[in-house]
């Protein structure tokens, strides 16, 4: 099978009280915010689209397909 083309890979920054958690949603970056939002549990609140940048291993290693949402492990 072959690969998927995806528009974009966004990190996304989500908060609850003082904590932050870094997420990545694979859409284009005006709906990144959104697709966060509804996969975060009760309490977090998607904040900002960051202006950070996955290397090409991590976004391989997470097996990305349109529209995904997957938190991060690893602050990037």
């Amino acid at each position: 099978m072959g690969n998927i083309r995806i528009g974009g890979i966004y990190v996304v920054a989500a908060t609850k009280g003082g904590q932050t958690e870094y997420w990545v949603a694979a859409t284009r970056r005006d709906e990144a915010l959104a697709a966060v939002q509804q996969v975060l549990p009760a309490g977090w609140r998607a904040t900002t689209v960051t202006d950070r940048r996955l290397t090409p291993e991590q976004v391989e290693s997470l097996k990305l397909r349109p529209h995904d949402v997957r938190k991060l492990k690893e602050a990037p």
